[in-house]
């Protein structure tokens, strides 16, 4: 069968963002319009000139930061342009802030949206990601879904539950979005359910809040990995270290050469020339 022009822009924007091996380090750095200047972004460029010299395989952004960031990554490293968020006050149901138009008019190589679940408002955000979806693939526009079971309708104990990720990866799949970002269930074995409840679209980890140590991070990272992960989509986990860049360093080992966690760690470590926990 012949490839369509949409067909062939979402294969070019996936090989962009997924390398060779078809993994990626995506780095997210969306959380400002929730969040506000917390700690590691209170100045975007600032941050931006420590992680780029890692060569990320794509940037999260939302389209003001990547509006005036772009001299110093268009060209260089993938943009995802995030198109929902939530609010200070409102959740974890996410608002619209930005369209596939824009996506496109930015350069982006794919679209990134909430799908938040188990929540009263469900059936609007799944019914928004559908409008979006269907917008992105007119276009030759990847999606992303940051999709995760946050809602109060379970009990907050229960949202990284493997019962509650795999609803909330079926989910993205059945809408169609080609890279699912979702929480880390735990283990390599749950995790490696999640994978193929996703399949063939791309599952991507979650780094979620920043862990206790750079080692429990890479852990995470290596048994994701090896139980099928396509990759890591982290924000916190990498900008809120005292060395971003040493951090990224070790997370490239292990997503694209498939080192282990002692491995990782001393590449981290001469990065940094610091011991580091």
């Amino acid at each position: 069968m012949q490839p369509s022009f949409t067909s062939a822009g979402k294969t070019i924007r996936m090989n962009r963002i997924f390398k060779e091996d078809g993994r990626a380090v995506m780095i997210a750095i969306n959380h400002g319009l929730g969040m506000g200047p917390i700690k590691g972004i209170e100045k975007i460029d600032e941050i931006l000139e420590k992680i780029l010299p890692e060569n990320p395989d794509s940037l999260t952004l939302h389209k003001g930061y990547a509006l005036r960031t772009l001299d110093l990554f268009a060209g260089k490293v993938p943009l995802v342009l995030k198109a929902t968020n939530i609010t200070r006050f409102f959740g974890p149901d996410e608002s619209a802030v930005a369209t596939v138009g824009e996506a496109v008019a930015l350069g982006a190589d794919a679209i990134a949206i909430g799908v938040s679940l188990c929540d009263p408002l469900e059936r609007e955000a799944v019914m928004h990601a559908a409008k979006v979806i269907e917008a992105a693939e007119k276009v030759g526009m990847p999606t992303v879904a940051h999709s995760y079971p946050v809602g109060n309708l379970i009990p907050d104990g229960e949202r990284y539950a493997e019962k509650n990720v795999a609803y909330a990866t079926r989910v993205s799949l059945e809408l169609g979005i080609d890279i699912i970002k979702t929480f880390w269930t735990g283990s390599g074995k749950s995790f490696e359910n999640i994978v193929s409840l996703g399949s063939p679209a791309k599952v991507v980890i979650s780094g979620g809040p920043r862990c206790d140590t750079l080692r429990e991070c890479f852990d995470m990272t290596y048994q994701g990995m090896q139980a099928g992960a396509a990759g890591i989509t982290y924000g916190r986990n990498v900008w809120q270290h005292e060395y971003p860049g040493a951090v990224m360093r070790g997370l490239a080992a292990i997503v694209h050469n498939g080192a282990g966690v002692d491995e990782a760690m001393k590449i981290a470590e001469d990065c940094a020339g610091a011991r580091l926990v």
